[in-house]
This record gives C-alpha cells, structure tokens and sequence, in this order.
C-alpha cells in the first residue's frame, strides 16, 4: 500500500501540480470574494483537488498499469484503497486551504462568521469528496472513458448548485445550517458522507476489473 501511494503522489507531483496551483489560486481569489460574503471560489478550489483520484486512475488505466499490477504482490483492496485514500487526502488539503482563506478574509473583511465558517467547510468537504463516491466506482465497472460522460454531468450539476447556493445571498444556507444546530449538521452530514464514502470503496472493489472483461 505504501508504495501504491508513493507513485499516487509522484504521479500527482510531476503531472498534476497545475491543479494543486489552480485551487490555490481559487482560495486567494475566494478570500477576496467573501468581502461580499461569496464562498464560491472556494468551493471551486476543493472541488479541483477532489478530482485527483479520477485523474491518477485515469492515467493507470491510459498507460495499462492496471495490467502490470495483476504482477505485483498487491490485492485489489489496495489498489482501489490507494484512490480513496487520495481523495481523503485530497480533503484534508482542501479544508486547510479553506480554513487558512477563510481565517485571512476574516482579518481583511471581518465578514467570516461561524456559520459561514462551518457551512464553508462542510461544502468543501462535500465538493471534494462527492465526484469520487460516484465515479470511482463507474470507472471501475465500465471504463474512463464511459465514467467521464458522468463526471461531466456531475460538473454541470453542482455547478447549478453552486450557482444557486451563490444567488441565494445566504438564505440557502441559512435554512441548511440554523445557527444555533450548525455544529450538530457538520457531525451529521460529514459522518453520512463518510459512510457514503466506504460504501462506494467497498463497491469499487466489487467492481475492480469488470471493465476489463
């Protein structure tokens, strides 16, 4: 698993930085944006990070490594385990970025409040986390090249529910996160997103090669 990993963030390293940069970008961008109280700049920069998975799987599969590894003395609950633990990873970065966009708005603007905090953060999470717990396992079951006909359509999807959440002027939020129960949603929403998440891990290793056949 180790080694699994080590070439995960190789590949990501030599071939994938621009997008750690771009979502780098998004956050700075996103502090300057929430002097009017928009997050959505920020959401773009997790939403960025959390395609790392598709892309390294989609660069296994283009240069066959899925066939070179059936000689590797690694299981298939390693390989797809590696994915995932990227996009965990993934998050983790996205929520500091976030945490340290949102922590340098509040210093410049002052307009950060805690539930802007905690509605930020758990959108960040979702945006990360959610185009892997759906299109892991497609590509898994039929191939990149069918699975990214519905990463595009999830693209086009939350980026109307962006668009929405923005338009808004916070009374989405609002209504999503009381401010007196905004902590009890973040423990909730985040640990059915988990469970989402190991359901769809799970689901992957079920479906590990079928593309294949």
């Amino acid at each position: 698993m180790k080694g699994l990993l080590l070439k995960d963030v190789y590949q990501m390293w030599y071939y994938t930085r621009v997008i750690i940069l771009a979502a780098v970008v998004m956050m700075l961008v996103g502090v300057f944006g929430m002097k009017e109280g928009s997050n959505f700049f920020m959401l773009y920069g997790g939403f960025l990070l959390g395609i790392f998975p598709m892309t390294l799987l989609a660069y296994d599969q283009n240069s066959r490594f899925s066939a070179y590894s059936a000689a590797l003395p690694v299981t298939k609950e390693q390989l797809v385990g590696s994915k995932y633990l990227i996009g965990l990873g993934a998050m983790a970065l996205s929520e500091l970025l976030s945490m340290a966009a949102l922590a340098a708005a509040q210093l410049l603007w002052g307009t950060v409040t805690v539930q802007i905090t905690v509605a930020t953060l758990l959108q960040v999470a979702m945006l990360t986390l959610l185009g892997n717990m759906i299109l892991l396992p497609l590509t898994y079951r039929f191939g990149y090249e069918k699975a990214r006909y519905v990463y595009y359509l999830c693209i086009g999807v939350l980026a109307c529910l962006m668009g929405i959440a923005v338009s808004s002027g916070g009374i989405l939020l609002n209504s999503i996160l009381p401010a007196h129960g905004s902590l009890l949603v973040l423990v909730v929403v985040l640990v059915a997103a988990l469970a989402l998440y190991a359901l769809s891990w799970r689901l992957s290793v079920a479906w590990y090669g079928k593309a294949e056949q």
